[in-house]
């Protein structure tokens, strides 16, 4: 040990000093070089990074800043002990160009590291993998290959597909391909859902998201196999940064953060149910207003009102009434025990339910072990809601005995399956349990609080727009008002011939102006549909409209203002219509709920009915089969008695018989004198008779006796 210390000191040593020349030689290289790329970033206190606003990459929703690239940009800033500055640019043109004039010290916005980047920008560890899709609108024309394709295909100027659509094209060169400029991936799966374009290549990632928005978009075909996403950067003079990056990235990947976030935002949407997401979309228009103010009344600090109706959706499809077979009721689907646990009195009332629901979600949170990330309880909390708190502690221990990560819900979610097998089970606390239905029942709850998520910022968003259309309405009946008013000012001002040729004049622009403003109205009406359904820059396209209808509004005459009155009165009319419809509708959905139910009710009572027959005709065999014994028994009686009577005659008929046969013999052996002969006679005449008598009472009382059994017997029969 002694004669190594000296030895290993001697070679760092060494391995200092010829770090230190290297170092000198580099430096006596380029004298001018001073800092470095990396030390410029942490002298400046911020780290520039560019990116596409997307719910992949970067996104912020007046409260919380969310995004893949994002998470991981802000984890990589707080490691260089700087700050993040997130700079937003809407197009791949302009991103790649603020990267190329060092506006921006790396890009981060889920690009794909095509041949072309690679051999331009150098480029990070990959952190997730994707492929292109060809997508279409379900129920339109299918194309099963790229020779299938029978309409303009489009997509975005300098972005991954484009690259690919140039091999394509050297191989059909028939093929129509058109550029979108300053648009993104969202936009173009929006026209395809909208059926503004036929065909769009985007990423799978992107389209996997977006299927829960638009459920009517599908993929034709995968057109380019998966390919590596990373962050890019410029080719510097020095790696500094670019080292600190590969380290990041490979530390991320050492403690599981990367497979956390690809869990975050792609471990939920890899199975999509079309119906599913189109009928909860529907649902929440036309159910969720009755329920939303209990959501959110009843929601807590850990359980906000969109995960807490998240989970009412998959529990009961947000129906008040909803029973289970094996008895768990309700809004929120609790069973008795929990019921009592939480103070719950009645299952069926929806604020209770709800309110019961909320609680038991918290208190599963606050159980859970503080070595799980708190960002990752939810899942947890929520697999405990469905399985038990303690199959899911099962599942931790199998996660812990694979040398898996026991905090982290990728890991026991993969593993929960194995609670359905006996060799993994056997060895667990709490036995067997449905590990792969509590799986599916956390993802399906992540799909419905994505999209409701979605839904509601797209209400309020229209809700936004609404006020401001109605803030315009009154600015602009005010200046019509206004401009009414100055015209019949300098009308009653003018003199009579100039009066005439101002109207003549009027009327002549006011019929062309009529024309060119129902046009003008159609187009503002398209192009308010559209803005109405993009997601940037609403506020300031709102107020340059509400400049536009204000400068047509001052032109606007008499005949624009009738023709403005007709069009309210035809938007009443049909307003009337649409309500008269869903009031129909809601009193057909009624008519037909009270005929189930009273055919439920009808087959009930036929079913009662059958039940009560079928035991009326056990009965009525009961009784016949009585009658049938009680007939035997009588029959069986009447020949007894007979026979009973038979044996009486005969046997009295045999004892006169032996009576005779013992006086004949008894007069034979006596031979009384004449003076004892009548006491002889009277004598045996006097024994005789009480004896005679009692065997008379004697078969009277047992031929009575036969009567009355047989008498009963009858009786019973009838």
């Amino acid at each position: 040990m002694d004669l190594k210390m000296p030895f290993i000191k001697f070679k760092q040593s060494i391995a200092w000093l010829s770090f230190s020349f290297l170092l000198f030689l580099l430096t006596a290289c380029n004298p001018f070089l001073q800092t470095t790329h990396l030390e410029n970033i942490q002298k400046r206190g911020d780290i520039m990074m560019g990116t596409i606003n997307g719910s992949l990459t970067y996104s912020f929703d007046g409260s919380v800043y969310s995004g893949f690239d994002y998470e991981l940009g802000k984890q990589l800033a707080d490691e260089l002990n700087v700050k993040l500055t997130i700079k937003e640019y809407a197009t791949f043109e302009a991103l790649f160009k603020a990267l190329d004039n060092n506006k921006v010290d790396f890009l981060a916005a889920g690009l794909t590291l095509t041949p072309k980047r690679a051999q331009k920008y150098r480029s990070s560890p990959p952190y997730y993998f994707a492929s292109q899709k060809l997508v279409y609108r379900k129920g339109s024309y299918r194309p099963r290959e790229a020779t299938d394709i029978n309409a303009p295909v489009f997509v975005l100027k300098d972005s991954s597909h484009e690259e690919t659509l140039d091999k394509l094209l050297s191989a059909m060169p028939e093929l129509e391909v058109n550029i979108l400029e300053n648009a993104d991936q969202e936009t173009l799966l929006r026209k395809v859902a909208e059926e503004e374009i036929t065909f769009a290549i985007v990423d799978s990632s992107t389209l996997a998201q977006k299927q829960l928005y638009y459920p009517v978009l599908t993929e034709a075909f995968t057109i380019s196999k998966k390919q590596p996403v990373a962050w890019l950067l410029k080719r510097h003079q020095d790696d500094t940064l670019y080292s600190a990056i590969i380290e990041f990235m490979g530390n991320r990947y050492n403690d599981q953060t990367i497979a956390k976030l690809e869990e975050k935002y792609f471990g939920h949407v890899r199975q999509f149910d079309f119906v599913d997401t189109k009928v909860f979309l529907r649902r929440n228009q036309s159910i969720l207003p009755e329920f939303e103010s209990l959501f959110k009344k009843h929601a807590t600090s850990e359980v906000d009102w969109l995960l807490l109706a998240a989970v009412s959706y998959q529990e009961s499809h947000w129906d008040p009434k909803a029973e289970s077979p094996t008895g768990v009721r309700g809004m929120m689907m609790l069973t008795l025990d929990t019921a009592d646990y939480i103070g719950i009195k009645n299952r069926l009332d929806p604020a209770q339910s709800i309110k019961g629901g909320a609680d038991y979600l918290t208190k599963l949170i606050k159980r859970l072990p503080n070595s799980i990330p708190d960002d990752e309880k939810i899942w947890f909390a929520l697999a405990s809601y469905n399985l038990g708190y303690g199959h899911v502690m099962d599942a931790r221990r199998i996660t812990l005995k694979k040398k898996q990560n026991p905090d982290a819900w990728s890991d026991v979610k993969a593993n929960l399956p194995l609670l359905h097998e006996k060799k993994w089970y056997s060895q667990s606390r709490y036995g067997y349990a449905r590990g792969r239905e509590a799986q599916h029942y956390v993802n399906n709850i992540r799909q419905y609080l994505k999209t409701l998520t979605w839904f509601i910022a797209e209400r309020t968003k229209q809700e936004a727009e609404q006020k401001i259309e109605l803030a315009v309405q009154a600015k602009l009946a005010a200046e019509q008002k206004r401009a009414a008013k100055a015209k019949l000012e300098a009308e009653q001002k003018s003199s009579p011939a100039e009066k005439a040729k101002l109207e003549a004049q009027q009327k002549i622009e006011l019929a062309e102006k009529a024309e060119q403003e129902a046009q003008q109205k159609s187009r503002l009406a398209e192009k308010a549909k559209q803005e109405a359904q993009q997601k940037s820059r609403l506020a300031e396209k709102a107020e340059q409209e509400s400049e536009q209808k204000i400068e047509l509004a001052e032109k606007a005459k008499l005949e624009a203002e009738q023709q403005i009155e007709l069009a309210a009165k035809v938007k009443l009319e049909v307003e009337q219509q649409i309500e008269l419809a869903a009031k129909a509708k809601l009193e057909a959905e009624q008519q037909i709920e009270l005929a189930a139910k009273a055919k439920q009710e009808a087959e009930q009572k036929i079913e009662l009915a059958a039940k009560a027959k079928q035991e009326a005709e056990q009965k009525i065999e009961l009784a016949a089969k009585a009658k049938q014994e009680a007939e035997q028994k009588i029959e069986l009686a009447a020949k007894a008695k007979q026979e009973a009577e038979q044996e009486l005659v005969a046997k009295a008929k045999l004892e006169d018989e032996q009576e005779l046969g013992a006086k004949a013999l008894l007069a034979a052996e006596q031979e009384p004198t004449a003076e004892q002969e009548p006491a002889t006679e009277q004598e045996p005449a006097a024994e005789q008779e009480p004896a005679a008598q009692e065997k008379k009472q004697a078969e009277t009382k047992e031929v009575q006796e036969t009567e009355v059994a047989t008498a009963d017997i009858t009786a019973v029969s009838k």
